[in-house]
């Protein structure tokens, strides 16, 4: 480059505020599943996506919590690790991670200046056509991970996975957390069809890790991998677990693959539903022990004991504390309600949710119900908003006192206080036992310690975005 294109160049570099809006203003190309796109400008900028290993994870819940456990114990094991996951919280930095260090806004800026002339270019082709905010970021993504020359990323699904932007790469494996009904209008109306949507990140001859399945899904998935030669690994089967206790220190469960001797550990995040999911990471690992690369026990035990995974199950402590988890399906709310009994037995809860207006707002009202007392109903920081008056009469149908507000902040306050006034809350004894995947099942033991009020904020990532911030302890 001369020094005069050089010049021009920087006189043309957007700064981060630039580059953010412009990444959001893609949006208006809306999604559009298909992989061409993707391989074409992948391939005008260089194919940074062949440049490093990666692991593939898709699923409609977990996926985030997989990425977040294996990239924890990958880095104990002394990797440089790229992760890619969506949506963010706070910041659009959080979706691309090196080393557990978010990309710099300066780096997102430059990134963003680099990448948009190629994408430009494309728009204009009507083989090609626009690339969507997704792709925009995925490209980023890719191309950061080059440049930093990870020895190995975890890359999350967006949506689906046949036609996800992120499935133009050749894993060295892939793995499928739960799949449950979502994005119907995208993926199709049944668990088989969703299914087969998801298995389409299997590939020729690359091991896949299946998490507790549906029959109907685990079928799919079974029978794409037999096609494509993919030996198939499976939670419940080569890789087993038993959870111990699931309580407000953590989740405490073994682990076994194959017939070799159990491992105990701790895993940093609340809900019983994570002992499948770190089930899920310890058959990747051993995978990816076959592929070179080689962990320790310890590594295991640490990363797992340490991973942060904010606004899944998180709890702010404090009068009240704070309860958030981004439950915005059905399935999703599922594993949320069980998991406030694991932690709250019998405890009727204030709840501050928003939710997004493609949801079935409905049902998952149903759901959560019976673990709520009273909700606040609010807007989200986002223009595909549930009206609070949609939310609240979902919930009103169930009998549950329902307020509609539409600033999220001023929700959070009025929750806040009306929990201030009423009595603590305290997890009890162990109930029943529960089911377990090897040997006798264990009882679940919860922490007896009383927890003195408890707003929970659910229902959609952008809500927990705009809100969280405000309830973390100041420095």
């Amino acid at each position: 480059m001369s020094d005069k294109e050089a010049e021009k160049s920087m006189s043309e570099s957007l700064t981060y505020e630039e580059a953010i809006a412009y990444i959001h203003g893609r949006y208006r190309f809306r999604i559009k599943l298909g992989l061409e796109r993707m391989r074409y400008l992948l391939e005008k900028l260089g194919n940074p996506h062949r440049q490093f290993p990666v692991v593939h994870v898709a699923g409609t819940n977990g996926k985030g919590s997989t990425v977040m456990m294996l990239s924890a114990v990958l880095r104990k094991a002394g990797y440089k690790v790229g992760r890619y996951t969506s949506p963010h919280l706070t910041s659009y930095c959080e979706r691309m991670v090196v080393d557990e260090k978010n990309i710099p806004p300066e780096r997102v800026a430059a990134l963003v200046t680099r990448v948009k002339p190629v994408v430009e270019a494309a728009d204009g082709l009507p083989e090609i056509g626009a690339a969507t905010e997704f792709e925009f970021g995925t490209l980023l993504a890719f191309s950061f991970f080059a440049e930093e020359k990870v020895d190995i990323a975890v890359i999350e699904v967006g949506m689906g996975g046949r036609l996800d932007a992120t499935n133009v790469v050749d894993p060295l494996v892939c793995a499928i957390a739960p799949v449950g009904l979502e994005h119907r209008e995208y993926l199709g109306d049944t668990l088989t069809a969703i299914a087969r949507e998801k298995a389409g990140i299997i590939k020729e001859k690359r091991p896949v890790v299946s998490g507790l399945q549906e029959p109907e899904a685990l079928a799919v998935l079974a029978e794409t991998a037999a096609k494509t030669g993919a030996p198939f690994y499976r939670v419940g089967q080569e890789i087993r677990f038993r959870l111990q206790r699931a309580d407000l220190t953590g989740t405490y469960l073994d682990l076994q693959w194959k017939e070799e001797p159990v491992i105990p550990v701790r895993v940093n995040l609340l809900g019983s539903h994570q002992a499948a999911n770190a089930a899920i990471v310890f058959g990747v690992l051993q995978l990816l022990r076959e592929e070179g690369f080689a962990w320790r026990q310890e590594d295991l035990l640490t990363g797992l004991h340490e991973v942060r995974w904010p606004g899944r199950l998180e709890l702010i402590s404090g009068n009240p504390s704070f309860l958030l988890d981004g439950a915005h399906n059905p399935h999703a709310c599922k594993i949320l309600a069980r998991g406030l009994e694991e932690l709250y037995p019998g405890a009727k809860l204030t709840a501050v949710i928003g939710v997004q207006e493609n949801r079935p707002v409905e049902e998952m009202a149903g759901i959560l119900a019976p673990k709520l007392r009273k909700v606040y109903a609010t807007r989200l920081p986002h223009f595909n908003t549930a009206l609070p008056s949609r939310v609240a009469a979902a919930f009103r149908r169930h009998g549950i006192a329902a307020v509609e507000i539409d600033d999220p902040l001023q929700a959070v306050g009025l929750a806040k206080s009306e929990e201030t006034r009423n009595g603590s809350l305290s997890s009890p004894a162990p109930s029943a036992e529960r089911e377990a995947y090897f040997g006798p099942s264990p009882s679940v033991e919860r922490e007896s310690s009383p927890v003195s009020h408890l707003v929970l904020i659910t229902g959609s990532f952008y809500l927990l975005g705009e809100v969280r911030p405000h309830l973390l302890p100041g420095p």
